[in-house]
């Protein structure tokens, strides 16, 4: 046999087993993989690179993997190379039992694995979706991130699926979601077939509430806010009380100035249902909270009509603090005409707002209530400054409500304090 025809024989024994690789479908070419771990590797897009061992960055600022030290020092000492995705995929017979992803080079430390080498992305998100659309546990919900890192692609109707689909892991299905949201990222639009499929699960009373709330969450951090509207719709859904509370706390947390508008539209209503009133009332004290906020909250305290709804708005005003807010509480405090468990309330929201230690000090000289006595000396207790140390020894010598001042020496009698201590000596020699 002649050089050249052995030549051709070769190649051509090579394109039959190139072209026979290329008609299997990934999964029989995983399938068929001898026992143990197999690999493949597929285009990554833009902005997604790894070390390939530890660490893999999908956007400014957004990283997964693990570091040593900080991640900026990590990134320094290894630089962050641009694709390929790998996924290594470790099996018990044919069932897949965990995914790894890796991106950039080729770990080579990394052994007894089948590579089947690089496929089209087609392929890889095709069978990575099937197995997250079937596969029990965790290697279903991570066969979900590698696809999700392929270039120039469309997971929308994939990941819609698995996460509509009420037969999988609800882990799997809120990674689904979670996926879904970030993949709206650069749109100048968000479509309809996105945001329907989002509101669908969040509206199905029979679907797992972890899922629902999942889908919730999604809807407001999609691009342009084009969630909120839809949940702003939802949180006045007078006919599912779980919905509409749900709906409340994630706008809370929103910084979209329509939802903070929203809120303030909400505590100002009488017919919310108490619960629902709670999640708005405590969201004006959070991030993004402002004067005319804190301002809000101190009006339509007197039309409150529930010890709970009444200590959300206490609470949310000290959580604001300021001046205004300090005294209002302060106020409420002093006021002998309110319910002692609401002047206890405010009495802790002042502190926490930020009252001075001598204007708490100041309460105790015109509060005659035991009761409320009893929570300052608690209150001078924790704060430890020199004039709260000051009326606690003054308590415990001249109060003359024996139960108040016992409480006092109790309290007292663990502190460190010489001057509390020698204060303490004296009373036992008497």
């Amino acid at each position: 046999m002649t050089r050249t025809l052995r030549v051709a024989i070769v190649a051509g024994l090579t394109l039959t087993a190139q072209s026979a690789a290329g008609s299997q479908s990934l999964a029989d070419r995983v399938n068929g993989a001898p026992e143990g771990p197999v690999a493949f590797n597929f285009a990554a897009r833009s902005g997604v690179c790894g070390n390939g061992r530890t660490f893999i960055q999908t956007g400014p600022n957004s990283f997964s993997g693990t570091f040593y030290g900080s991640i900026d020092e990590t990134i320094r000492t290894e630089p962050c190379v641009g694709g390929p995705v790998r996924v290594v995929i470790d099996r018990a017979g044919r069932i897949p039992l965990s995914i790894r992803t890796f991106v950039g080079p080729v770990d080579t430390t990394m052994h007894g694995v089948a590579d089947l080498g690089r496929v089209s992305v087609a392929q890889a998100t095709s069978y990575l979706l099937s197995l997250a659309n079937s596969v029990d546990g965790r290697a279903g919900r991570d066969a979900i991130f590698p696809a999700t890192l392929a270039d120039s692609v469309d997971l929308s109707n994939g990941l819609i699926g698995i996460a509509r689909n009420t037969a999988l892991p609800r882990e799997t299905r809120r990674s689904a979601l979670a996926s879904l949201g970030r993949s709206t990222d650069g749109r100048a639009t968000i479509p309809s077939a996105v945001t329907e499929p989002i509101l669908a699960i969040a509206r199905d009373d029979t679907d797992n509430q972890s899922v629902r709330q999942q889908a919730l969450s999604v809807l407001s951090r999609l691009e342009h806010g084009a969630g909120i509207p839809p949940l702003m719709q939802l949180a006045q859904q007078t006919n599912n009380r779980w919905l509409q509370r749900e709906s409340m706390s994630v706008l809370a947390r929103s910084g979209d100035p329509r939802a903070r508008e929203f809120l303030r539209t909400a505590v100002r209503r009488t017919d919310l249902p108490d619960d629902v009133l709670v999640v708005a009332l405590r969201a004006l004290g959070q991030d993004y909270a402002t004067g005319e906020d804190a301002a809000l909250l101190r009006s339509v305290y007197g039309s409150l009509t529930t010890d709970r709804a009444r200590e959300a708005a206490m609470s949310a005003a000290a959580t604001i603090g300021g001046a205004a807010n300090t005294r209002w509480l302060l106020g409420l405090a002093q006021d002998a005409n309110q319910p002692l468990q609401t002047r206890r309330r405010a009495l802790d929201a002042a502190s926490r707002s930020g009252a001075s230690i001598t204007d708490l000090v100041k309460l105790y000289d015109t509060t005659t209530d035991p009761s409320m006595k009893e929570a300052l000396v608690g209150l001078y207790v924790r704060n430890g400054e020199p004039p709260a140390i000051d009326e606690l020894l003054k308590i415990i010598k001249a109060e003359e409500n024996p139960a108040v001042r016992r409480r006092a020496i109790s309290q007292l009698s663990r502190s460190d304090d010489p001057r509390i201590k020698q204060a303490l000596q004296e009373i036992v020699s008497r």
